[in-house]
């Protein structure tokens, strides 16, 4: 498969947000939903029959959030808060606290952490990474990628001692994580039961200085692998902090695609709409001081990826919607 290039000019929902994230689509309702991490916020929007968002709609969960995930009820979604797992209620605006981080989400350093992404596997499990909060003077490796188990509502820790954790998905017996900080997309085998990755399997699937390595522009191979999604064949669609761009790389690896934004914070990715095949992808607002005065940081975008793409459906919730 020869190396595509796709570029995207206007943004698909033009917003002004700090930090869009999380993006996800709900086959059930045509609802696309997405965070914005910094200003804790939820945001949904239903798609017209000819695909157009109709009004955004913000729902307050926390001071900060790093990740939502659908559950039984299209109006109710898991959010991974600061300090705790809640159940949001669309409908109300109200949030429940179903889980709550060891010792209040604080390091051992005495460092206040916060959620970042994660995901729910087929068994109805949430999971949910830590990492340290805006207010700490850098990142350093103290967080844990939990499992919130559905069962027990225990906050199960599954990797420890994580820099930033990132896009988490499974296939064909493999888990794939995202650690941003080495710029790395990991690979573990799996127990086909519980999902838990075996963590002696651990081996580097990208490396995103190597995916990279071509160009002219040497920052490309700083740029950090943030959210992905995985289409039915396999293929990751992560996006790559920092660079402009959202990458398609197929089950070996190999980068076969690239989607070209105007905004150089692309932090996430989903597949949906009603042929399964739209690349939903979110951004960050560049705050640098040498930022593109036309940078469309905090927009979220949309790129039609062919008919041979079929996006994946979303594992949802199954433990409790209430306290």
């Amino acid at each position: 498969m020869l190396l595509t290039f796709v570029d995207v000019i206007k943004p698909f929902i033009k917003l002004d947000a700090d930090l869009s994230e999380g993006i996800t689509y709900d086959s059930r309702n045509r609802s696309l939903l997405w965070i914005d991490i910094k200003r804790g916020c939820v945001y949904r929007t239903f798609l017209s029959g000819k695909e157009e968002p109709g009004e955004v709609k913000c729902y307050k969960a926390d001071g900060s959030v790093g990740v939502i995930g659908l559950t039984s009820d299209v109006d109710k979604v898991i959010v991974g808060a600061s300090k705790s797992v809640k159940i949001l209620n669309m409908k109300t605006g109200e949030t429940e606290v179903v889980a709550k981080y060891p010792k209040d989400n604080v390091a051992s350093n005495g460092w206040q952490l916060r959620s970042n992404d994660g995901s729910v596997d087929s068994n109805g499990n949430f999971w949910v990474a830590s990492m340290c909060d805006f207010s700490c003077p850098e990142v350093l490796d103290l967080g844990t990628l939990y499992r919130l188990n559905a069962k027990t509502l225990k906050m199960e820790p599954v990797i420890t001692g994580t820099g930033i954790s990132n896009g988490l998905n499974w296939y064909d017996g493999h888990m794939y994580w995202t650690s941003s900080k080495e710029h790395i997309i990991y690979k573990f085998e799996t127990d086909s039961a519980t999902q838990l990755p075996d963590l002696e399997t651990k081996t580097p699937f990208v490396k995103i200085a190597e995916v990279f390595k071509g160009y002219s522009d040497k920052s490309f191979v700083k740029g950090e692998p943030d959210g992905f999604c995985m289409d039915s064949r396999g293929h990751i669609f992560t996006a790559v902090w920092g660079t402009n761009r959202a990458i398609e790389l197929d089950t070996s690896g190999k980068l076969v695609r690239e989607f070209i934004f105007p905004a150089k914070r692309v932090s996430c990715t989903t597949i949906g709409g009603k042929n399964m095949n739209t690349l939903f992808v979110t951004t960050g607002l560049n705050d640098e001081p040498d930022a593109d005065p036309n940078d469309m940081g905090g927009c979220i975008f949309k790129v039609d990826l062919g008919s041979g793409v079929k996006g994946v459906e979303k594992n949802k919730w199954k433990g409790p919607l209430t306290a």
